[in-house]
């Protein structure tokens, strides 16, 4: 193979394994922001690495719409802008979601 179809091959290798490595690491941050019990603390604690929580928040929602849009988004969950819900200050507040209802009692 000559110089420039071994190049393109490459870049094809590269163009292709882009989307996995970042639908990987979305689910990698869901997952970790979501830590029970430490959801809150997560956030607050984003800015002192460089990102607000609402950066964040919308930087997820974009890239799961825009893999979503191509196919390609696998089953990366839905940014839940009910339970994470931006503030105007670049600070998100996490609500936690309401408790399953207890089971109805049969009666005998």
């Amino acid at each position: 193979m000559d110089t420039p179809h071994k190049t393109a091959a490459t870049i094809a290798e590269i163009i292709a394994s882009v989307p996995a490595f970042v639908v990987s690491q979305m689910a990698r941050a869901y997952a970790l922001v979501n830590t029970p019990d430490q959801q809150q603390d997560i956030l607050d604690a984003m800015p002192d690495f460089g990102v607000t929580p609402a950066q964040a928040l919308t930087l997820y929602a974009t890239m799961k719409g825009a893999l979503s849009s191509i196919g390609l988004a696998g089953n990366l969950p839905e940014a839940n802008l009910t339970i994470f819900q931006p503030q105007d200050d670049g600070s998100v507040l996490y609500v936690a979601p309401p408790a399953p209802a207890p089971e109805p009692k049969l009666e005998s």
